[in-house]
Formats: C-alpha cells, structure tokens, sequence
C-alpha cells in the first residue's frame, strides 16, 4: 500500500466527484459489494465515453478482488478526498 493512504491528514474531505482522489468507504449498503469499510481506495478514471462523462471521465476504483468496480458510489456510503 502506497505511504499516500496513510498521510490522511494532509486530504481534505469534498463533495466535488471531480476533484476528488481518494474515497473512503464508510458503510457497504449492499451484499456482494467487494469493499471494505473504513478503507481508503485511490479513484480512478475511465476517459472512453466522452459523450456521458466529458472530460472527468467516469469513477472506478480497484476492488478487494483486484477488479475494476464502477458502482462504488452506487453501492455504498463514502466520503470523497481531493
């Protein structure tokens, strides 16, 4: 795990999902959403559709099975880090 996950005191909390970095997952809403609570998770970005998501492009993080997952803010209750 990068030392950036845990220098949690230098990000400040946002609403902006554009801005955004880091996201911590506080609650998993959902059976089967492979997250862990209390766990931060590097945002990540997919710029293939620019006609839904323009040039932010669309959130995914990297899962607990090592997958992309695009339902994160869907699926669970989270805070956002710029």
């Amino acid at each position: 795990m990068s030392d950036r996950f845990n220098d949690t005191i230098s990000l400040q909390e946002t609403d902006d999902k554009d801005e955004a970095r880091f996201l911590r997952v506080d609650k998993v809403k959902f059976q089967g959403c492979k997250f862990t609570e209390g766990k931060m998770y590097e945002i990540k970005r997919y710029y293939g559709n620019e006609l839904v998501f323009g040039y932010t492009g669309e959130i995914f993080l990297i899962d607990d099975d090592g997958k992309e997952n695009y339902s994160a803010l869907l699926l669970c209750k989270t805070t956002l880090y710029k």
